[in-house]
């Protein structure tokens, strides 16, 4: 079984908040400058997956009149865009009846994208799709491109064009650990650690699962490890029902796995978890009409056309009922 200790996910992909502060306005400023240098901030994917970068506008001088020109989004615009797509993702998968493995690799494969990319540089939606398909294949849950572009009215070749793009982005590290996984594992911990009911211990894994859905559309799994998320999760459900005394097992695990952390530190960490699920917001409409708005102009679109979204579009033209023959979960419980 694969350990997260010497994963990839581990070494390169676990960042401290300010180290994605500085990811985020790095990749904005590069658009920024794009929309400076070329009118447009928009890259083209080719057929063979290779990048086509736009043509320097030849008509934009020194003395254009600024207003005329394309605004570029905020760095808080761009959180907006994901956070709003991340939802959309939950969608899609939840439409398929994709297993929260698939959903959670999805999720993580999108937020890894645009850590190198800007959404004023690839359009969030196709990333999204594309993300969705690269978690099928590498969770073994087969789903053609076809299958999957057809059931929610979008071109399969889109989601072909911009798959090796997104290997790349990924640095091709396909591997990642999900806190669902390290749930299974804690709960099963747990039930050997003070023997609850069968009934209060259902009821904390399923408090603790939703939790985690809500962990997973914050940037806390680039922050935090997996096991770190779960025990995070799992402390948020006790507070509801109380099944067990949460410190004492948190040094029980700590002492069982000779951790160097104190659990002092776990518990300013599994904190600062909860603290981000606190503070998360969701786009209102208005908000993202204003931000497609300005995308759409930065890609180099002419019309303003009324954001059209896609919430209840996605659902009804979901028609493919795609369901998963096994459910194939790892344990992971690394804090």
């Amino acid at each position: 079984m694969a350990d997260f200790q010497s994963s990839s996910h581990k070494a390169k992909w676990i960042f401290t908040p300010q180290q994605l502060a500085e990811k985020y306005k790095a990749t904005n400023n590069r658009a920024k400058q794009m929309l400076e240098k070329y009118g447009t901030t928009r890259m083209r994917v080719d057929v063979d997956g290779s990048l086509s970068y736009p043509e320097p506008q030849v008509n934009m001088t020194e003395n254009a009149d600024k207003h005329s020109r394309s605004k570029p989004i905020s760095v808080e615009e761009e959180q907006f865009m994901r956070v709003y797509y991340e939802y959309k993702l939950r969608e899609v998968c939840s439409a398929f009846y994709f297993p929260h493995k698939i959903q959670a690799t999805a999720l993580i494969y999108f937020k890894r994208f645009y850590l190198q990319w800007s959404v004023m540089e690839h359009d969030p939606k196709h990333v999204m799709l594309t993300c969705i398909y690269a978690a099928c294949k590498i969770e073994e849950n087969h789903v053609s491109a076809e299958e999957l572009g057809k059931g929610i009215s979008q071109d399969h070749q889109m989601i072909l064009n911009y798959e090796m793009i997104v290997y790349q982005s990924l640095e091709f590290d396909l591997i990642v650990y999900a806190p669902y996984r390290s749930i299974e594992g804690f709960v099963a911990d747990i039930e050997e650690f003070c023997h609850p009911t069968d009934e209060n211990i259902e009821k904390l894994k399923e408090i603790a699962v939703a939790e985690v859905d809500k962990i997973m559309l914050t940037d806390a799994p680039v922050l935090f490890p997996p096991g770190q998320l779960a025990l995070a999760a799992l402390q948020s459900a006790n507070e509801v029902h109380r099944v067990l005394d949460f410190e004492r097992y948190l040094e029980s695990v700590l002492s069982r796995q000779n951790s160097a952390h104190m659990i002092s530190e776990i518990s300013e960490s599994l904190h600062a978890v909860k603290k981000w699920v606190r503070k998360y917001s969701f786009p209102t409409d208005k908000d993202m009409k204003h931000i497609n708005r300005k995308l759409k102009s930065c890609w180099g679109h002419n019309s303003h056309e009324e954001y059209v979204f896609h919430t209840h579009k996605y659902l009804q033209l979901l028609v493919v009922k795609y369901l998963t023959d096994s459910f194939y979960f790892h344990f992971s419980t690394d804090v």
